[in-house]
């Protein structure tokens, strides 16, 4: 009897193992707000359901995204993804990684809202004549759609 019960949870194992995948979880933090190193070779294995678009992960640091992603949350995200207005990635923002929701303007100005709005301070506005690099590194899988603020 205990072995067939043994034989059960290894089974009902690896199942449930079967039904998920591993994608790198980065130790480094994303800064919402804050700033913070890029990524680097310090992660670890985060497992996600195996029909999951996320290849990646990260923790949030800081609370200017909040409520929807709150401080020492995980972040699921996608490379590669075409990034549009009001969508929320990573950036590396001149030598900084950010969390930030994404919107261009009708001059090409580039603009990094906070989602929390009483943390306003810590958006990022780049102008297109400016000479700051930006480049999106993913983007956030949120579960809704977040609106862009007024």
């Amino acid at each position: 009897m205990l072995d067939a019960e043994l034989r059960r949870i290894d089974s009902a194992e690896a199942e449930s193992e079967e039904r998920t995948k591993i994608i790198p979880l980065y130790l480094t933090p994303a800064a919402a707000g804050y700033a913070s190193p890029a990524f680097g070779d310090d992660y670890t294995d985060y497992k996600v359901p195996s029909g999951s678009r996320a290849d990646f992960a990260v923790k949030i640091d800081g609370d200017s995204m909040e409520p929807y992603l709150s401080d020492g949350s995980v972040a699921l995200c996608k490379r590669g993804e075409i990034i549009r207005d009001g969508d929320v990635g990573l950036f590396f923002v001149d030598g900084d990684m950010k969390c930030k929701q994404y919107c261009r303007d009708y001059s090409g100005d580039v603009h990094l809202f906070s989602l929390n709005r009483r943390r306003a301070d810590a958006d990022v506005h780049l102008h297109s004549t400016g000479s700051v690099s930006l480049m999106c590194f993913g983007k956030v899988l949120m579960d809704k759609k977040v609106p862009l603020p007024l």
